[in-house]
């Protein structure tokens, strides 16, 4: 048997006896450090460390980059249950507007916007999530997205979550999916033929959503196991990105 696993480490103490005769004993299923207890033969692995204001503050922008939970849990030495927790306030304190900011130029001006779908999952391949997304011309910024099936519905919901400001001015370019032209009114709608390039930046919004969200990326094993993070993943990334478009725009 390994010397290196039977080596007593007198920097840990038994949860349950609260001795300090400790070996250790493989690892879990999701990597860390299993110990087990020569007195009274506790199981456990090692306390997770506070995590100071520093590390938060990385982990805030790691989550914006194509890593999946688990890779940012090796990165930081994080416990993925503690990381669960953390994303899910996190997530939940996204706001409602993606804080979208109205371009300063357009007070009395037609707003132009694009709208698109983007396929996703959630736990399998058969259980869809259509992301549906509106982006504003100039500035590049996300309005609103909805996320659900692709009807009529979910068009009419995406439509509902632009701000009304926004929508009293918007002129809205698609592709020619029916679905949008039950949602918007037709004077302020227009469906475009793919080819016609009218709607090129929000499908290259869409490549930038697959290379920067890992669970959108194609053939890969960072999915979403439920339709809370998944929706907080993007919702979280949409609106961070809304920030980083603000800076650039209000920059000399």
């Amino acid at each position: 048997m390994n010397n290196q696993e039977n080596a007593p480490t007198n920097n840990l103490r038994c949860p349950r006896c609260q001795l300090s005769h400790i070996k250790r004993n493989g690892y879990t299923y999701y990597g860390k450090q299993n110990h087990q207890c020569l007195k009274c033969g506790r199981q456990f692995v090692k306390r997770q460390a506070k995590v100071d204001a520093e590390k938060r503050k990385l982990l805030c922008r790691l989550l914006l980059e194509r890593l999946s939970l688990r890779g940012v849990c090796r990165v930081l030495d994080l416990s993925l249950s503690w990381l669960v927790r953390f994303i899910t306030e996190l997530y939940g304190q996204v706001p409602l507007d993606l804080n979208f900011q109205m371009p300063d130029e357009a007070e009395f001006e037609i707003l132009c916007l694009e709208a698109d779908e983007l396929w996703s999952f959630v736990g399998e391949k058969k259980n869809k999530r259509w992301i549906w997304l509106i982006i504003e011309r100039t500035t590049y910024q996300a309005v609103a997205v909805h996320i659900g099936d692709r009807s009529e519905r979910s068009a009419v919901a995406l439509w509902q979550k632009v701000p009304l400001e926004v929508r009293k001015q918007a002129f809205v370019l698609t592709d020619k999916w029916e679905a949008y032209a039950a949602a918007i009114a037709a004077n302020q709608h227009l469906g475009c033929a793919k080819k016609s390039g009218q709607t090129s930046l929000i499908e290259a919004f869409n490549c930038v959503l697959r290379q920067r969200i890992s669970r959108l990326v194609r053939k890969t094993l960072s999915f979403s196991k439920n339709e809370t993070n998944h929706q907080g993943a993007i919702r979280y990334f949409l609106s961070n990105r809304n920030l980083e478009r603000q800076k650039l725009c209000s920059s000399p």
